[in-house]
């Protein structure tokens, strides 16, 4: 069964990584955050960290190398792009990718029938929230109808 993901994302306009996807692709933010929702992407492969998505799909214009020197610490639920794939960390980690955002939707939570919420060939859409809207989600994580955000 293939599952089609609609995902928020509050996009921190203002941290390091997105200034230096920024710089690197000479685009502005708004437009690196309307690329990045612009795109249906495929669950390519998993891995790295349990339930880590590799995400095929990202344009072309937004594809940026790994970072030189990877992040120590990587928050859960990050998305991020490099080397022309998105994913999204299920749990916090060290990470040589660019974060671009923070989805607040578990993809790792084994009290679930299905512990990882993506499996290979889902198909993934992000769109953007405020940040209310993203610490709301956030904090009522235990009582999120992960199929909300089911079937686009």
């Amino acid at each position: 069964v293939i599952n089609k993901w609609k995902l928020p994302v509050y996009y921190d306009c203002l941290s390091a990584d997105i200034r230096a996807v920024s710089k690197y692709t000479d685009l502005k933010v708004d437009e690196i955050i309307s690329l990045h929702q612009q795109v249906v992407y495929t669950v390519s492969f998993m891995g790295f960290l349990p339930g880590f998505p590799y995400l095929n799909g990202l344009p072309e214009s937004l594809s940026i190398p790994r970072k030189v020197t990877p992040s120590l610490q990587v928050k859960t639920g990050s998305v991020a792009i490099a080397a022309g794939i998105c994913g999204i960390y299920p749990q916090s980690s060290p990470g040589g990718w660019y974060i671009l955002g923070n989805c607040p939707v578990p993809l790792f939570n084994r009290e679930r029938e299905q512990a990882f919420l993506l499996s290979i060939n889902d198909q993934v859409e992000f769109y953007e929230v405020d940040k209310s809207t993203f610490k709301d989600l956030k904090q009522n994580t235990s009582h999120l109808d992960i199929n909300q955000f089911k079937n686009g």
